[in-house]
């Protein structure tokens, strides 16, 4: 097939592209204007655009058979994080209207489901979050877009695949937000037995394909995660270990953690009303989408696309710290 990639010169966005070209798969890249262009292994087209801007996204359908959607913001304020993310899409869906593309795979996050009323394990029938603006500007733009990507494929009559990664890790990315936080030399954890929603880029972007090549992940939504046996203390000790950042392991119970964020919104709120601004660490709602403590199911993906990581936990350290 020949597949249209935005956010291809990403973190992710680069790994899912080799993948398909290894897959035998053509490419179109949709990079920004300014992206260096990443080193991939084989010749693919490359279209310059900002989704929020350009006018040629109509022609960048011109032949293609499917199109994997992994292009967001994941930096800058609230405000710049959502009109990258979901403006971008809106264009891109409506250039899409516009053309006889019909499959669309769409890669979202985990932080759609509202972490609050997860009980014991999160799976794709967990609930979604409803009131998105306690959150941070990421989740807002990522609940928000899957949400109108999700309305447009069924007023179109596309055939939608939605992915949600846990936490993508790898090379020069292995620093991820579920360790806690690093404060010079030492490393707070927040509840170090915690299991870690964790996939490997490379397995990430085989399970994405996966679902691209597979009839039966039509109209189907699919948790990506490698396994769940990762906890918080062990990541944090291969990490400091390989990185050579070795320092001070300090763990705190998570609702110790959870606590402290409480009383610091309360205080805030007393002090200077909805005016208060608190890091994301000190805001309980965006502290639980982190840290919380339950268990991640990949049942689906094993079950309908008969999917197994490609590398193992050891493996993708090996391959990250190379």
């Amino acid at each position: 097939m020949k597949i249209l990639v935005t956010g291809a010169a990403g973190f992710l966005g680069s790994a899912v592209v080799e993948r398909l070209l290894r897959n035998g798969h053509g490419v179109r890249a949709i990079i920004r204007p300014a992206s260096a262009e990443p080193a991939w292994s084989g010749n693919i087209e490359i279209v310059r655009a900002d989704l929020r801007v350009s006018n040629n996204l109509v022609a960048a359908f011109d032949g293609i058979d499917a199109i994997i959607h992994l292009a967001a913001a994941v930096s800058g304020d609230e405000d710049s994080q959502f009109t990258s993310t979901v403006i971008g899409t809106e264009r891109l869906l409506a250039a899409m209207a516009q053309s006889t593309v019909r499959r669309f795979v769409h890669i979202s996050s985990l932080v759609v489901y509202d972490w609050r009323r997860v009980i014991g394990t999160m799976d794709e029938d967990s609930p979604l979050v409803s009131d998105v603006y306690p959150m941070g500007g990421y989740s807002i733009a990522k609940v928000w877009q899957e949400r109108i990507v999700s309305k447009a494929a069924k007023e179109h009559g596309w055939e939608l695949t939605v992915l949600r990664p846990g936490f993508v890790w790898g090379p020069q990315h292995a620093e991820i937000a579920g360790m806690g936080r690093r404060f010079g030399r030492a490393y707070v954890m927040f509840g170090p037995s915690t299991r870690l929603p964790l996939t490997y880029v490379d397995n990430c972007a085989d399970a994405i394909v996966a679902a691209l090549e597979n009839p039966g992940a039509v109209g189907k939504v699919f948790n990506v995660v490698d396994d769940d046996d990762v906890r918080v203390r062990q990541y944090v000790r291969e990490f400091a270990r390989r990185s050579g950042q070795r320092g001070l392991m300090l763990p705190l119970p998570y609702f110790f953690g959870l606590g402290l964020a409480k009383l610091a919104t309360l205080v805030s709120h007393m002090l200077f009303g909805k005016r208060g601004k608190l890091p994301s660490l000190l805001m309980p709602r965006r502290f639980e989408s982190q840290f919380k403590p339950v268990r991640f199911s990949n049942r689906r993906l094993r079950d309908v696309l008969h999917w197994n990581p490609p590398l193992s936990f050891e493996q993708s350290l090996d391959a990250t710290y190379k």
